[in-house]
């Protein structure tokens, strides 16, 4: 057998390097060697497959032979099938055209026919060859020119068109241009040849250029000298574009001048001037106006003393400077002569005035700028002051002043000149402005025990110039606090620098300013000084004098200075003025700045304005006479007695109000019976039993001294606290007891309020009382200035002087009363066929109890989520006889827990389950402990197909009224919405938009039965109900049998029939009026509306009924006669007939009613008539069969005889019965 084994590793190395030198894929073919065992040679070869062997080196080449024939060639797409690759063109000017010659190297890299773009679409096509051979160009609108061209195997990729083309060139004034939509290239060279020399070209776009002369391009690469130039026949310009749309060409010839002559210029000069405290500037530009001839240079004239700081302009090479005759001569050497215009900026500047700074005025001569060697001259001179300098012509020659908004030089020009030729002078005297400066003063003087403070705020207006510093006069002894800038609303704060003390000029101090100062400004500059008068730290009875010198602005910088001073002090120090000479005592509310903002003043203390003074230029220093004043203490008084069984708890606030000055002691008197009980619950006094006894002390008091380690001074309080005893009173019994009052003494006003608290099992009345009027504790209560609530106060009382009280103290048993309540509730039932409801119960409920019982309908099934409290869900507990009653079958009881809800809370309860019963009988959860159950409503949804007929229980119905309750309100009321009660509105009121409940009727489209009662408890609701298809079976039963009575009836009977319908439903309706409201009577009325249609229609057709009759009675006649002829038997049974159908209907003509008689009175006339007719008929009929031998037709016959009785009555009465 043949078996495949692994080859050697010098065999598999080399198959591995074969295979990853022939990059085999995952498709190729592999080799493998095989290796057959000798013995089985014979019989593997000798097989009908056998195989061929031969020699490796022939095997690889047959293999790689089958590997080339196999391989795929992958074909590369050419981006372009044809391509211009450079284009050399030499463009040359015939007369009015410019003709092009081009050749244009074509390369193309496909076989077959090309379409090459030439474009010239605005050019002419002269000539167009590839060797000797003329091109095949195709022209197209809107896109030009196209070489056509077709490629074969055997031909060339490369070649080469001969093209040329022309156009013609704009000529205008000075300039010619030409622009080709030329063919594109990368590589696109022009030569571009104008027949006159020294010829301007452009070229546009211009990516590379360069000239040549006589047309022929210079390279002296060997270092030979170069052979002499010939002179210049023509402009040659050697141009290079890349791939641009369009070539555009222009030139201009060169202007010889006039030969010969020297060149003729004019000067247009605008000179400004700008003149700075101890600087001027001068910046001029000459505008050159050059013709016949070209300027190499140029030459100014200026006068000596004048800087030249540079000249400028892009033509300028360099200036030089030179003194002759005493003037400054400049020669300006340009790049590139020029022979229409230049222009020339030149700066001028000047350092060596003095004006503002040693000198108050100088004369300044405005500098005189000439061009040398120009026919004329002429320009502008403007001239501008910076600063707070002036400026006033003191000489002016040869100059025109002008307006500046006539020569359009813009803004800010104090002189504008006009001159014509040169020579012109200007002078000007520059003077330095002197500031206008208005102050307004705001002074405050702010007195303390310890120190004195003046603080102004100078508000200055600086007109015409600005300032840098002012200077102030500060009283000797005083420390400058601060020194700073102030802003309001149109004033701006000055930025201070610094300031410092004037040398040899004791008492002035000069702020300086980092900017300048000008306009409305102000600044504020604070001085204080410490003093220890004893006069003004303790109340000594003795006043002390002072005079106070104002800080102000010194008067002799300033035009204009008025002021206001205005005297702060603490309420604790009496100010009295003594000496105001120079100023006016004023209201204070007269002296406040008229700009918002302006003065800040920072208090020391809680300092009052208490005098307010004005003044002018003139010194003004007041002296006022200071003295402390005595203290004021103002006491007020908050008594708590707080009445409970076996103790009243005292409690005293007393809220001290101390002005003026500070006290280190008071006095209180307490009563002596309880100063072993009363004790100080602030930590701000400490007390003390004065010794020996005050004369005004009381005798059964003791005096107290409250002192503190500190000053006591202004509101602070003093908390007193004790208890008092009291016996337990039993259940109706009383007691009197009396609240001891705390006295402050030493204080200049005592008052204060008593309020009583007590247990809710206590009454406490005041039975006497003296010096005390009572208040309400709710809205009249204050401790001090400070309005304040005490819970659970009960009585309260004021008083403003000795008081006693004495309170009536009875006990009352409590008694408990409901913890739960239920508001409001509304219960949502949907009751489906079978029996089978669902009850979703809503509840508004306060309780004060930790859980509350409910009882389920026995039947209920209760699911997952029965219990909702404000829309979150809480697990419902079972109550301990749950599982037995569930066993037995009866109600369900559970616990609701109330844990998460605060007592005495209103909150939102929610109630579901299910429940079968026999029949429409809906019972409600039962709350078994509790009574307090308000108004509850229930909303009952029955299956559609349902009528109500009744309902009993003890629920009241808010069911839609009937037809006649509705007329009745209507007319009475005018109200259609009255007593119509909408459930979202009571899920409002009980959830009052705190939870979302969302009841099951939300999409149903069947009524709502709406029911209430107070307090249910477990009284059932039972419905009476019908299946609609029975109602409906019913009625149309009724009015089937009373139609079809009723046509046997005459009209008379049918109309009392309609009276008794109407009547009893009208009964119905009074006595039922629930059936009335929703069963559906609609289709009742269309039942009476129908049947009587039908009786008019058949008391209508009764007379027809009649004549057809009558006709069918005409036909019995004939028949008769016939009968008559053949036996006689026949004719008397016939008249037995007649007579009986006679006799029948006169039995029914006298039952007719009185109106039937009336008709047929009324038809008689016509039914006579018709009875002559049939008469005529009959004889007529019967005279051709009579014969005088025929036994019947003869006179004796009794029964054809005309005066046969029997017969004649007969007739009378069929009549009367068709009538």
């Amino acid at each position: 057998m043949v078996r495949s084994q692994e080859a050697p590793p010098v065999a598999a190395a080399a198959a591995t390097q074969q295979a990853e030198e022939a990059g085999e894929k995952k498709n190729s073919l592999y080799e493998q060697t095989i290796y057959v065992p000798y013995d089985k040679l014979s019989k593997v070869f000798e097989s009908p497959s056998r195989g061929v062997f031969l020699p490796y080196d022939e095997f690889q080449k047959l293999w790689q032979a089958a590997r080339a024939k196999n391989a795929v060639d992958n074909p590369v797409s050419i981006p372009l099938r044809s391509m211009i690759t450079s284009i050399s063109s030499e463009a040359t000017v015939r007369g009015d055209v410019m003709q092009v010659s081009a050749k244009l190297s074509i390369q193309m890299l496909g076989l077959g026919w090309h379409e090459i773009p030439l474009r010239l679409a605005d050019a002419a096509i002269s000539e167009a060859t590839i060797g000797d051979e003329t091109a095949r160009i195709v022209f197209r609108p809107g896109q030009g020119y196209f070489l056509l061209m077709q490629r074969q195997e055997s031909d060339a990729a490369d070649v080469v068109l001969d093209l040329k083309y022309a156009r013609t060139y704009n000529q205008s004034p000075g300039l010619n241009q030409v622009s080709f939509q030329a063919p594109q290239a990368s590589i696109n060279r022009w030569k571009i040849t104008i027949a006159d020399p020294g010829v301007k070209v452009n070229v546009q776009p211009l990516v590379a250029a360069t000239e040549t002369q006589d047309g022929a391009a210079r390279d002296n690469a060997t270092g030979d000298p170069a052979p002499p130039v010939a002179p210049a026949t023509e402009t040659v310009l050697i141009a290079f574009f890349g791939l641009t749309p369009q070539v555009h060409i222009d030139w201009t010839p060169r202007s010889e001048g006039a030969a010969g002559l020297q060149a003729l210029a004019t000067v247009q000069t605008r000179q400004s001037v700008v003149i700075g405290e101890g600087s001027q500037r001068t910046q001029a530009q000459l505008v050159y106006a050059i013709t016949r001839s070209e300027l190499r240079e140029l030459k100014l004239r200026l006068p000596v003393g004048q800087k030249i700081s540079g000249v400028f302009d892009a033509n300028v090479r360099r200036w030089d400077v030179a003194l002759e005759e005493g003037y400054q001569i400049i020669t300006i050497e340009l790049f590139e002569p020029a022979d229409s215009t230049q222009t020339i900026n030149i700066e001028l500047e000047r350092f060596d005035l003095e004006v503002g700074m040693q000198n108050e005025s100088v004369d300044v001569t405005i500098p005189e700028i000439e061009a040398l060697n120009v026919s004329r001259q002429q320009g502008l001179v403007m001239v501008k002051v910076e600063g707070d300098l002036r400026a006033d012509v003191d000489t002016r020659t040869g100059l025109l002043q002008v307006d500046a908004a006539e020569v359009n030089v813009g803004q800010g020009w104090d002189f504008v000149y006009r001159y014509a030729a040169l020579p012109y002078e200007l002078i000007l005297k520059i003077e330095k402005l002197q500031p206008r400066v208005t102050v307004e003063e705001y002074v405050t003087i702010q007195i303390t025990p310890q120190l004195t403070r003046l603080s102004v705020t100078t508000l200055l207006d600086i007109q015409r110039a600005g300032l840098f510093h002012v200077d102030f006069d500060v009283p000797e002894g005083h420390r400058i606090r601060s020194v700073r800038g102030i802003a309001a609303a149109n004033v701006t704060a000055v930025v201070v620098e610094n300031h410092h003390a004037l040398e040899n000029a004791p008492g002035k101090y000069r702020v300086n300013f980092s900017r300048k100062a000008v306009g409305r400004v102000a600044l504020q500059v604070s001085v204080e000084k410490v003093r220890t008068d004893v006069n003004l730290l303790t109340p000594t009875g003795e006043a002390s004098q002072y005079t106070f010198s104002l800080p102000r602005i010194v008067a002799a910088g300033v035009e204009h200075v008025q002021g206001n001073v205005t005297v702060l002090a603490p309420e604790g120090l009496r100010v009295t003025p003594v000496d105001t000479a120079g100023g006016q005592s004023v209201a204070i509310s007269e002296v406040q700045p008229s700009i918002a903002g302006l003065v800040q003043m920072s208090n020391v203390g809680s300092s009052l304005a208490v005098h307010a003074f004005r003044y002018a230029t003139e010194s003004f220093n007041p002296t006022f006479s200071v003295e402390r004043r005595q203290p004021q203490i103002e006491v007020g008084q908050l008594v708590i007695a707080d009445v409970q069984s076996g103790i009243i708890n005292h409690s005293v606030t007393l809220a001290y109000d101390v002005r003026y000055s500070g006290v280190k002691k008071l006095r209180l008197d307490v009563p002596t019976s309880l100063i072993e009980e009363i004790r100080i619950d602030s930590k701000l006094v400490q007390e003390s039993v004065i010794t020996p006894r005050p004369d005004d002390l009381a005798d059964d008091y003791t005096a107290w001294q409250l002192t503190s380690n500190r000053e006591l001074f202004g509101n602070f309080q003093v908390e007193l606290s004790w208890i008092e005893s009291l016996e337990d009173l039993e259940v109706g019994s009383a007691a009197s007891v009396s609240l001891t009052p705390l006295i402050p003494q030493e204080v200049n006003r005592s008052w204060g309020q008593i309020v009583i608290k007590k247990a809710e099992n206590l009454d406490v009345v005041p039975a006497e009382s003296d010096g005390v009027r009572p208040i309400d504790p709710r809205y009249d209560l204050k401790l001090g200035s400070t309005e304040m609530q005490v819970e659970g106060a009960a009585v309260a009382m004021e008083f403003h002087q000795e008081w006693s009280v004495k309170l009536d103290i009875h006990r009352y048993e409590l008694e408990s009363i409901e913890l739960s309540a239920i508001e409001l509730g509304v219960i949502d039932v949907q009751i489906a066929k079978g029996g089978k409801s669902r009850v979703h119960a809503v509840y508004r409920v306060k309780s004060a109890a930790q859980r509350i019982a409910v009882t389920f309908p026995q039947g209920s099934k209760i699911p997952n989520d029965p219990l909702s409290i404000n829309g979150e869900a809480v697990g419902i507990e079972k109550g301990s006889t749950a599982d037995a009653e569930d066993t037995a079958g009866n109600q369900e009881t559970y616990l609701i827990p109330l844990n998460t809800i605060t007592p005495g809370e209103d909150f939102v309860l929610e109630l579901k389950y299910s429940i079968e019963s026999d029949g429409f009988t809906v019972r409600i959860p039962e709350f078994t402990d509790l009574h307090a159950i308000n108004q509850i409503f229930m909303a009952v949804h029955l299956p559609s197909d349902t009528v109500l007929v009744d309902y009993s229980g003890d629920w009241d119905d808010h069911l839609p009224r009937s037809f006649l309750e509705t007329i009745q309100r209507n007319l009475l009321h005018n109200s259609e919405t009255e007593g119509i009660v909408d459930v979202h509105s009571l899920l409002n009121n009980i959830t009052q938009a705190r939870v979302d409940v969302q009841l099951g009727n939300q999409f149903s489209s069947h009524d709502t039965l709406i029911f209430s009662a107070i307090n249910p408890s477990s009284s059932p609701l039972r419905l009476s109900t019908v299946s609609l298809s029975t109602f409906h079976f019913i009625m149309f039963g009724f009015l089937v049998v009373v139609t079809l009575g009723g046509l046997w009836l005459g009209v008379r009977h049918q109309i009392i029939t309609v009276l008794v319908l109407v009547s009893a439903s009208l009964g119905v309706v009074l006595i039922k009026p629930i059936m009335a409201s929703h069963m559906p009577f609609s289709g009742l009325f269309l039942g009476v509306g129908l049947m009587c249609v039908i009786w008019v229609i058949k008391d209508c057709l009764k007379p027809c009924f009649r004549i057809c009759r009558k006709l069918f009675s005409l036909d019995t006649v004939g028949a008769a006669d016939v009968t008559r002829d053949n036996t006689a038997e026949d004719a008397a049974d016939t008249d037995v007939e007649s007579t009986t159908v006679d006799d029948a209907t006169d039995l029914e003509d006298a039952s007719e009613s009185p109106e039937d008689s009336e008709t047929q009175n009324e038809e008689e006339p016509d039914a006579d008539g018709i009875d002559e007719e049939l008469s005529l008929a009959e004889d007529s009929h019967a005279e051709p069969d009579e014969s005088p031998d025929d036994p019947v037709s003869s006179d004796d016959d009794p029964v054809s005889s005309d005066d046969d009785p029997v017969s004649s009555d007969d007739d009378n009465s069929n009549r009367e019965g068709d009538q």
